[in-house]
């Protein structure tokens, strides 16, 4: 008959063995539906910041087609990401869609954005530029209400295959219907939302930071937009209630 000791060892070496067989089966990095690509497809020309392009990263990434009908199989997006300059200090992503098409340019939005934030030295650009990854997700056809609610479940999609607790959203004209929708649907993910020239029937999520903005038709007064986007988005810092930009419901 077995000692009670060997059967006890031999137990313990079984269990390690199975441990170690779990271990070497699962990789080291969970996959992703989100597809890297080596290089981002944009042409060659020399208008785009160098060191810009060297942080980004381009990607397709596989989305349901139908979030209420997943059996209606997938679409494929596109995804631009500009890293973070400071990595090793990064505190978090800002998602970005401009909401109209963007005529002339030969890349993303999102590089051309930080490139021209870059620009700007303040402290609050300083921070958004060295700490925060920008992430663009190609758009779908916003011509439909449920469409509206497909891209904000794209962007939770998105949110989540990244590992990214809560994001930071800036959206233009039509995107700002996806931002309003995601933070009605996903308030707890949600940092700090920036609406920029939002339609007044849209809604606004109560409970989630957020700063309504709006272009003014004054030649002289464009740059109240981007004065008040990264001190709020990073400092969470509101403009004064006599702001020019500031959206109230109000308008001309």
């Amino acid at each position: 008959m077995m000692k009670p000791s060997i059967l006890v060892k031999g137990l313990a070496c079984l269990g390690l063995w199975l441990i170690a067989g779990r271990a070497l089966a699962e990789p080291l990095i969970a996959p992703t539906a989100i597809d890297w690509l080596l290089d981002c497809p944009f042409p060659t020309v020399h208008q785009k910041d160098p060191e810009v392009l060297e942080r980004t990263q381009c990607a397709s990434v596989s989305v349901p087609r139908d979030y209420a009908a997943p059996k209606r199989g997938n679409v494929r997006l596109s995804l631009t990401r500009v890293g973070a300059r400071h990595p090793l200090s990064r505190e978090g992503v800002v998602f970005i869609q401009p909401g109209e098409p963007q005529k002339g340019q030969d890349a993303t939005f999102g590089v051309h954005l930080v490139s021209r934030w870059e620009s700007y030295a303040t402290p609050a650009y300083r921070t958004l530029v060295n700490r925060y990854d920008v992430i663009e997700l190609s758009p779908r056809d916003l011509s439909h209400e449920s469409s509206v609610e497909h891209a904000a479940r794209d962007m939770e999609f998105v949110r989540a295959q990244l590992g990214e607790t809560q994001l930071n959203y800036l959206g233009n004209a039509d995107a700002t219907r996806v931002g309003s929708r995601y933070a009605a649907l996903f308030p707890e993910h949600v940092a700090r939302m920036v609406l920029v020239n939002a339609g007044h029937a849209e809604s606004v999520a109560y409970g989630v930071e957020q700063l309504l903005l709006k272009q003014p038709t004054r030649a002289d007064a464009t740059g109240c937009v981007n004065r008040w986007v990264a001190d709020f988005l990073v400092f969470g810092k509101q403009p004064p209630a006599s702001t020019r930009c500031l959206d109230l419901g109000t308008w001309e």
